[in-house]
């Protein structure tokens, strides 16, 4: 986004508008799958869950598990996804971290 701005963009604004500026994820996910339905035109609802592999255990929700990305029990965070799909396209509307219990 930063090189989209170009030499006279203002970064330092798009720096805490990432970082710090406070918004309603849940209102920006309804929007976007408001905004792709009639892209997409979805014939199906698609639930996928994916393994993000993890060297340490320092980023958030990370534990010894069972993921299919690695085919084994290893460091990872597991997420779950909601996809608007159809033949020819498809949209992710809504993600978050599987919490593990420890």
């Amino acid at each position: 986004m930063a090189a989209r701005l170009g030499e006279d963009g203002n970064r330092q604004a798009l720096a805490h508008f990432v970082t710090s500026s406070r918004w309603d994820a849940a209102h920006v996910r309804a929007r976007l799958a408001w905004r792709m339905q009639p892209v997409i035109k979805p014939t199906a609802l698609v639930i996928d869950d994916t393994g993000f592999l993890k060297d340490g255990d320092a980023s958030a929700c990370v534990t010894r598990q069972y993921t299919g990305t690695a085919g084994k029990v290893t460091n990872c965070q597991a997420g779950v996804s909601l996809h608007l799909a159809s033949n020819g396209a498809s949209t992710a509307v809504n993600w978050r971290l599987f919490l593990p219990e420890s």
